[in-house]
């Protein structure tokens, strides 16, 4: 297949749904020659700060010289970022290569049971189906490209919860790191912090760590993990924050205090990671921490640096935009909170637009008071909730004014061309890619 060819072959898969469980997984990867087989996999599971940590990790991981490959999902701003090696995305050409390669696993296997072949008396036969979802596809293709361009570790996200994750189906594990637990996606994983920890703890396979949790999670994942001490904040500003932990001093550009609690999780998998034999210095883990980027998450934009970002924006002098991809309550809170450090003092304007199968009242609640107008849209989604009713929900608590645009660029240049003096665009990650370059 061609490029395009092969991100049309997964629409149409991914128009289909989902189905959660290991054993198609496990089956497609055996179908490929068990690619994850040997392969050094550190599992990354929770509500929030999973692609944070997966980012960190990933730029330690290459500071000390390891070639590593990061599956993460759903992508921000270009489909081929689910797939980077030593944080560089598969170019288009690898991209439609491997994803033929799995095509052809899935279609060598179907006519292996004879799916689709019919008795002499037109009969089908009953024969179990093999039917492998997008995100199966997808996670099968992450790690046979991994192997296929020997990369020494793979950082593997999972999609969502993690017992029935595509991701479990590997084999073995050097590390399961579990963040932050929340209340999402409670419908299929349980309507408790306790009952959701135990979804996300099934990946565990050895060794595991994780950060501070409330009451239920840490009661589920303290037995289990190696528990991250709390970092002390030291100083900060737009262009990063600087914090102790364990005797030595770091720094990070990622913004907002939750992103120190990340960090302070990604040292300690490092310190589990050397205790198994990786050889991660001081000074890897240092520069790795420090270099690390991840997109949409309280990333700052200024007249000064938009150039150089991924985004097709401007921003007028003087005034800042900020993408966060807060979807749930917890990580509402998390923004709410970085909007009063940063943000403090100054004129703000939202551009917010959610899915419809999320808490968004509770986010609204969150980061609504911060701000003094809200420019809401529809996301590019067919789970999207409409505009007028996100307009309807914020009417319901509050008297700011809203208004309704016909896309996040609309309310982007609204919002900054207003009298705000911040932009904060937040809500479901496919805003992003509308304002990504082409």
């Amino acid at each position: 297949m061609f490029y395009d060819e092969a991100i049309d072959y997964i629409r149409r898969i991914e128009a289909d749904g989902s189905d959660y469980g290991l054993e198609r997984e496990r089956e497609l990867l055996d179908a490929l020659g068990s690619p994850d087989c040997g392969m050094r996999i550190v599992h990354v599971a929770g509500t929030n700060g999973k692609g944070s940590v997966c980012a960190m990790l990933t730029s330690v991981l290459r500071a000390a010289g390891y070639r590593t490959g990061t599956y993460n999902s759903p992508s921000v701003l270009r489909y081929n970022e689910r797939f980077c090696i030593d944080g560089v995305q598969l170019p288009d050409g690898k991209v439609a290569r491997y994803m033929t390669v799995v095509r052809d696993a899935v279609e060598r296997e179907r006519r292996a049971r004879g799916e689709g072949a019919d008795e002499p008396d037109g009969v089908r036969r009953a024969m179990k189906e093999f039917r492998p979802t997008a995100f199966e596809q997808e996670t099968a293709l992450a790690l046979y490209a991994f192997r296929q361009e020997g990369c020494d570790v793979c950082v593997l996200e999972t999609g969502l919860g993690g017992r029935w994750d595509a991701t479990n189906a590997v084999e073995s594990k050097a590390l399961s790191v579990i963040t932050k637990i929340g209340l999402d996606h409670c419908a299929l994983l349980g309507g408790t912090l306790r009952e959701i920890a135990a979804e996300k703890a099934a990946i565990i396979k050895g060794a595991a760590v994780t950060c501070p949790q409330e009451k239920g999670a840490a009661e589920v994942l303290y037995p289990l993990c190696r528990v991250c001490g709390e970092p002390r904040y030291i100083s900060g500003g737009l262009d990063g924050q600087r914090f102790a932990y364990g005797g030595e001093e770091y720094g990070i550009r990622l913004l907002g205090r939750h992103q120190l609690t990340n960090a302070a999780l990604v040292i300690e998998a490092v310190r589990e990671l050397n205790g198994q034999g990786m050889d991660i210095s001081e000074s890897a883990l240092k520069k790795g921490l420090s270099d690390a980027v991840w997109h949409a998450r309280f990333e700052v934009l200024t007249e000064d640096n938009a150039a150089k970002s991924p985004y097709d924006v401007y921003i007028p002098h003087g005034k800042v935009l900020v993408l966060d991809g807060a979807h749930n309550p917890q990580g509402a809170a998390a923004l709410a909170d970085a909007m009063k450090e940063y943000l403090s003092g100054k004129r703000v304007a939202a551009v917010t637009g959610v899915l419809a199968d999320k808490d968004y009242a509770a986010v609204m609640r969150n980061v609504v008071p911060l701000v003094g107008g809200v420019y809401a849209v529809t996301p590019d989604s067919p789970r999207a909730l409409s505009a007028e009713r996100l307009k309807e929900c914020i009417e319901e608590f509050s008297d700011l004014p809203v208004s309704v645009c016909a896309d996040v660029r609309e309310g982007v240049e609204r919002a900054l061309c207003s009298d705000a003096e911040a932009a904060v665009v937040f809500g479901s990650l496919t805003l992003f890619r509308e304002l990504a370059r082409r």
